[in-house]
């Protein structure tokens, strides 16, 4: 999260105000700042150089693991976090490929055997929430007096940002990028939004994710206080919305999908001003019920782990246009391709294509998926879709590699709009040279599921020569990031 020096610059004039609310435990600035010292001096007098070479985390979100970011910010030390929701085995698979010498991890979340499994080779493992916090503290209050000499004496790595994608439909791919673009993003946001120290922030998405880490930290550069939320704890959820400042925040769809069902039945006074929506479709017969809920407050976006932000709409924008995810904003330009990789008119439909700052530079493996038009590197997207006239972006699907011309999100808004549908999702794949288009879905009830499946079929009608199954599941599964689990519904279809 942020250095030291800029969590000390905040607390010259905040420093007895909440800086961190978590569980209904708050820390000062002048509180997180302890935390800090004492965690920097335990790590520069445990550890060699070479053991704090890297970090990975495998943690929900907690005051901690926002302490421990703030530590290796100071000292430099590359670190990114692994969606604690994958299987262990594929977490192992990732931890060899980004070999970090330390892996911080909550032991809560895991069995002794796991524990066991995840502790690979030339890797460091400590635990956060533990009684080593004890140790922790002993060592950085007898040391205090080292701190300087020891953050001066630390010399960083160069600088090499890691992240890594959702890894819904295949293990995650692991992106580099040699340069951040924080700075420009952040000014861009804070400038347009009129973003202050007064717009509360509260985070529900996991550290892990782009999503959670980067507009956590913005927020806090701004002084802004962070209120963690379990995006499981639905009573949390209301009470942090309700009984705190909180303006500010990102979900995604499917959390304001459960926030807008929990307000239907509970009246939920609130201050939110800019709630930023994004990371997978977000339905328009959701945006219009969050929208005559709670306000005129929903801003969504486009892009991915490899392209950063690329597209915004705006509330005006969003009521006039629901179905559109926005237009680039500034720094970015978004085109859409033929397949051939050749630009097309407005209006056409083809693969998308994003050209802008927040590029990666390449995956780990060395490769770069770019394709150059007009001199500038633009990313393939997953998405297939269309801009109109006024260069507004609109998805079709997710299928862009195999350029899929059905509109499936249109399918998955006919089904969504039946009274008795609780959630559905629609997937596709390409087989045999024919597209094999899955919808399934969830009841809000007990229904008849095969007058159901037939009254979907009839709804959504013929769809070109694609094979079209419908399926009722007991919930759609997500990952904590937001994006529907691809491999979990083929799973679990497999297994009916």
């Amino acid at each position: 999260m942020i250095p030291l020096n800029k969590l000390k610059e905040i607390a010259i004039l905040h420093g007895n105000e909440v800086c961190i609310l978590d569980k209904n435990k708050s820390y000062t600035w002048n509180n997180v700042i302890k935390l800090v010292e004492e965690r920097i001096v335990f790590l520069c007098r445990s550890y060699n150089k070479k053991q704090l070479r890297s970090v990975c985390y495998i943690s929900k979100n907690t005051a901690d693991l926002i302490c421990w970011l703030s530590v290796f910010s100071t000292l430099g030390i590359p670190v990114n976090g692994l969606d604690y929701s994958l299987p262990v085995e594929t977490l192992v698979k990732l931890l060899k490929r980004i070999n970090p010498s330390i892996l911080l991890i909550s032991f809560k979340m895991y069995t002794c055997q796991e524990i066991n499994t995840l502790m690979t080779d030339n890797i460091t493992m400590f635990a956060i929430d533990s009684p080593s916090d004890r140790i922790i503290q002993s060592i950085g209050e007898f040391h205090s007096h080292e701190l300087k000499e020891l953050i001066n004496g630390h010399k960083s790595v160069p600088e090499r940002l890691v992240s890594l994608t959702s890894g819904t439909s295949s293990i995650p791919k692991i992106v580099y990028r040699y340069k951040s673009f924080e700075s420009k993003r952040f000014n861009w946001f804070i400038n347009r939004y009129k973003f202050t120290r007064s717009d509360g922030f509260m985070l529900i998405l996991p550290l892990y994710h782009a999503a959670g880490y980067g507009w956590a930290k913005m927020f806090m550069l701004l002084g802004a206080p962070l209120y963690l939320v379990d995006q499981e704890n639905e009573q949390m959820l209301l009470h942090t919305i309700s009984q705190h400042s909180v303006k500010t925040t990102v979900l995604t769809p499917n959390i304001v999908s459960r926030l807008v069902v929990l307000a239907q039945g509970n009246k939920i006074k609130h201050s939110l001003r800019w709630v930023l929506v994004g990371g997978s479709y977000f339905s328009v017969i959701t945006k219009r019920a969050a929208i005559s809920i709670f306000g005129e407050i929903f801003y969504e976006y486009y892009g991915c782990t490899e392209s950063g932000v690329n597209a915004l709409s705006e509330p005006m924008d969003m009521l006039a246009y629901p179905e559109s995810v926005g237009k680039a904003f500034e720094g970015n330009s978004i085109i859409i391709l033929n397949d051939r990789n050749c630009p097309v008119k407005n209006g056409e439909s083809g693969r998308i294509a994003v050209s802008s700052y927040m590029l990666m530079d390449e995956y780990s493996d060395g490769t770069r998926p770019f394709v150059q038009i007009s001199g500038k590197d633009y990313f393939l997207m997953a998405d297939f879709g269309y801009l109109d006239l006024d260069g507004r972006l609109f998805l079709l699907n997710r299928n862009g590699d195999t350029y899929n011309r059905y509109n499936l999100y249109t399918i998955e808004e006919k089904v969504r709009a039946l009274p008795c549908i609780k959630d559905v999702a629609v997937v596709s794949s390409f087989k045999e040279g024919r597209h094999h288009i899955k919808c399934v879905f969830s009841t809000k009830k007990d229904h008849d599921v095969y007058i159901l499946v037939d009254k979907i079929k009839k709804v959504v009608g013929e769809i070109g020569d694609s094979i079209f199954e419908v399926h009722a599941v007991n919930e759609v599964p997500y990952s904590p990031s937001g994006k529907v689990r691809f491999n979990a519904v083929f799973k679990m279809l497999a297994a009916a």
